[in-house]
């Protein structure tokens, strides 16, 4: 298994890179960081789930310190 990171761009969910949609849209799974990280103005779940075409899973304080469910 190889894990991503990839960054969300500066506020708009059309910032992510070419690149990293193309990684996202491939994945089995796809987490949002969402213990340390705080979205922007125009940023939420549901219109990252609906622009990349798939479930985001967040990944809350258990999950990122633990690394539960990943």
């Amino acid at each position: 298994m190889v894990l991503f990171l990839i960054g969300l761009g500066l506020g708009d969910v059309e910032d992510i890179t070419v690149k990293g949609l193309k990684i996202v849209k491939k994945c089995k799974r796809v987490h949002l960081e969402a213990y340390t990280s705080i979205l922007c103005y125009g940023l939420d779940k549901s219109k990252l789930e609906e622009f990349y075409g798939r479930e985001v899973i967040e990944a809350d304080r258990t999950v990122v310190e633990q690394n539960a469910g990943i």
